[in-house]
């Protein structure tokens, strides 16, 4: 959809591309290879990408921490510099979107399906097995939100912001196509196109990661509900034929009729789940302990941003394998807010986008782990949690019910709908911007990407391993972050000569 009265909008969105990276079959051959391979031969394709995503976890773990810590220094410096003034698109710029739909669906777009799955399932996994480094200072509630919201929270969205930034920098302030490749050169020589791939891979690779965890849960919150048999793999597979339906048609529909509608809807349905958990439990309760957590988590952040915590298999496993997920997702998240947020200042862009999700996670997690954590029925919902992350969930809401009346088996209902409305918005989001990154946002094309992606998750849903799931999730983030940082490099260059020029 092109924003109305905008003829350097027009140029954004239907840039003139390359043969090389038209939609044509010679772009779209290496990720249709390997999404053959891993239908072809899941067990050792998938092996094989964990065995190459293991070996940078282990080797280049600190530097990946690292990296998301000076994001958000660089974030936080550039919100209270001259350069925060600066507006998206220009000073005469308008917004397309008013605030409360332009936060919904970076949200939406950004977290999605993952709080539903992690909301309980991570603070309290942390409680019960806390690392060497949390159980000396942080081995308290507060302590197993405080590493959540680490992982949830300002580093995550900091990758998203920076990334977001530029592209809508280079393409609403320098008139270039809101593609990876733009940020590097006006000219569109066709050897940038690699770039482009590399951000296609990632984002498919990402997207199916989590399209097959919300599978699983999806699966276990009907079996634990709903009572239905479902734990085969012809009914995983069944399910993602039947979201994937419903993604393409969103994607199809456009920005505004398709994702904008989802992502207020999402959004409203969150919050409504929220409210009817935190009032249920202990609303009280629920406030202290947020405070109390927020308060741990900022003590935290100098101990955990810049060095891998001990034992390092552990934030391996956890804290360097989210953030190399959020990369994963920064091809597609950060276009996409770009998209979305011509006409904003660039510190009410970057302050927004950072604090307020953060903001929610933070609310989310404790208004979810914190009542489980502080509940009688507590040792029941670790035990489940412990047997498999998908159980946690709607092993609390079954604790919800009461005096006849099948609470728990409603919430869980709401809870399956979320999950499912949450996969359509982020499937939908990556899929319009992988077309538009590959130079073709036609219906053939989205069908195209659309097929690939579901048929990467099908080879994971046929071995329905989370931690499998998170490792593939991020085989084409860890090429990409050296594009990342590149175009933030770039980006900074340009706008440094941008403000000395209006000084």
């Amino acid at each position: 959809m092109k924003p109305p009265n905008s003829n350097q909008a027009e140029s954004i969105e239907k840039p003139t591309v390359p043969l090389l990276i038209a939609p044509k079959l010679g772009f779209y051959l290496p990720v249709i290879i390997i999404a053959g391979l891993l239908l072809t031969f899941p067990h050792k394709t998938l092996s094989t990408f964990s065995l190459s995503t293991q070996f940078f976890l282990e080797n280049f773990d600190s530097q990946f921490i690292q990296l998301s810590s000076l994001l958000l220094i660089v974030a936080t410096v550039i919100c209270f510099s001259p350069i925060g003034k600066i507006r998206i698109g220009g000073d005469q710029a308008k917004t397309e979107f008013n605030f409360a739909s332009w936060i919904a669906m970076l949200f939406t777009a950004g977290m999605g399906s993952g709080l539903i799955f992690w909301g309980v399932a991570e603070p309290v996994y942390h409680f019960v097995n806390p690392p060497a480094f949390l159980q000396d200072d942080f081995s308290s509630v507060s302590g197993a939100l405080a590493i959540t919201y680490f992982h949830w929270g300002l580093h995550a969205w900091a990758i998203y912001a920076m990334t977001g930034l530029v592209m809508a920098w280079f393409a609403y302030n320098r008139n270039r196509s809101l593609r990876i490749s733009a940020s590097f050169s006006d000219q569109k020589p066709k050897w940038l196109s690699i770039l482009d791939l590399l951000a296609v891979v990632a984002i498919i690779f990402g997207m199916a990661g989590t399209f097959a965890n919300t599978v699983a849960l999806i699966q276990t919150g009907l079996e634990q509900a709903v009572g239905l048999n479902v734990g085969s793999a012809s009914f995983r597979i069944g399910l993602i034929l039947f979201i994937a339906v419903l993604f393409t048609l969103s994607s199809i529909a456009g920005l505004s009729q398709g994702i904008k509608r989802l992502s207020q809807f999402n959004t409203l349905f969150m919050v409504a789940i929220l409210v009817v958990v935190i009032a249920l439990v202990d609303p009280i309760n629920s406030m202290k302990l947020m405070l109390e957590s927020t308060v741990s988590y900022l003590q935290l952040l100098p101990k955990v941003s810049f060095s891998v915590g001990e034992p390092a298999k552990w934030s391996q496993g956890w804290t360097v394998i989210y953030l190399i997920w959020w990369i994963a997702w920064a091809p597609f998240v950060g276009p996409f807010i770009a998209r979305i947020s011509k006409g904003r200042s660039i510190r009410q862009f970057l302050s927004c986008t950072i604090l307020l999700p953060t903001l929610t996670s933070i609310i989310w997690f404790s208004g979810f782990a914190g009542s489980v954590l502080t509940q009688p029925f507590a040792a029941e919902v670790m035990a489940a949690v412990n047997q498999e992350y998908t159980l946690g969930l709607f092993s609390f809401f079954s604790h919800l019910s009461g005096d006849g009346f099948p609470l728990g088996s409603i919430l869980s209902v709401a809870a399956i709908l979320l999950l499912v409305t949450f996969l359509i918005t982020s499937a939908d989001s990556s899929i319009y911007i992988t077309s538009m990154l590959t130079g073709s946002e036609s219906h053939t094309a989205k069908m195209l990407w659309s097929i690939v992606l579901i048929a990467i998750t099908i080879a994971l849903v046929t071995i329905n391993d989370v931690d499998l799931n998170k490792q593939i999730a991020i085989v084409g983030a860890i090429p990409f972050t050296l594009v990342m940082s590149a175009q933030i490099i770039f980006w900074l260059k340009d706008v440094l000569i941008t403000n000395k020029n209006l000084n």
